[in-house]
């Protein structure tokens, strides 16, 4: 995968280059943010957005490698204990596939500096390879930044997708559990999921509330 997706941002450009690279024989999935504006806000300090805004073009890069194994094993251990502590309370998480994670950011003719977080929390949209996909299973990913693992949960419905919130950026462990492995009642799934929806849904209706008064104002001029 490789995309290019520009958003403008004041006087300014940003340029967002999506990539995803396997070094296994199944392709490497989409991988792909659930807003871009929201995502390259985060990305830079309030000062860089000031250059933004003023006229400066930048660039951001996200290129995610998928492997079998992990490429740093000096993590290992912190992705093992990460995932022993996290079973207590889920049940039994199985490993699917790592993610090499690097991002960059560039303002104007600046250097490019090395992205190491999110300023704040981002929506990250995975496409599940397709070996991995049944319909009895849940995701998950968990990432490494700074010695520290933090695992997301799907809050997304589509049994193809894997959607988090997430400020970590590092590398990343896909995981599945099949249903009947879950020490979380379905009941409170369902709660959480809805939750999300109803969220969204509330969005989507104050957007067109403004949409319609600016259409009542353009007839009344």
């Amino acid at each position: 995968m490789y995309e290019t997706t520009q958003v403008t941002y004041g006087e300014g450009t940003i340029t967002v280059t999506m990539s995803s690279e396997s070094t296994t024989e199944v392709a490497a999935p989409d991988i792909r943010f659930g807003s871009y504006e929201n995502a390259v806000r985060a990305c830079f300090t309030e000062k860089e957005l000031e250059a933004i805004s003023g006229g400066e073009n930048a660039e951001v890069s996200f290129s995610f490698l998928m492997s079998d194994e992990i490429k740093d094993t000096g993590k290992l251990p912190l992705f093992e204990e990460a995932i022993e502590k996290e079973s207590k309370e889920l049940g039994t998480l199985h490993q699917g596939v790592f993610f090499d994670v690097d991002a960059s950011k560039t303002v104007g003719f600046e250097e490019p500096e090395a992205l190491g977080g999110f300023y704040e929390d981002v929506e990250m949209q995975y496409d599940i390879p397709l070996f991995l996909v049944t319909g009895d299973r849940e995701y998950f990913i968990i990432t490494e930044e700074m010695g520290v693992c933090n695992l997301e949960q799907d809050t997304d419905i589509d049994a193809d997708t894997l959607t988090v919130s997430t400020h970590d950026i590092g590398t990343s462990l896909l995981l599945y559990q099949t249903q009947n492995e879950s020490l979380v009642p379905t009941k409170e799934k369902l709660q959480i999921k809805s939750q999300h929806l109803f969220a969204a849904g509330i969005i989507v209706l104050v957007l067109a509330g403004i949409l319609i008064d600016r259409r009542h104002r353009k007839v009344r001029d």
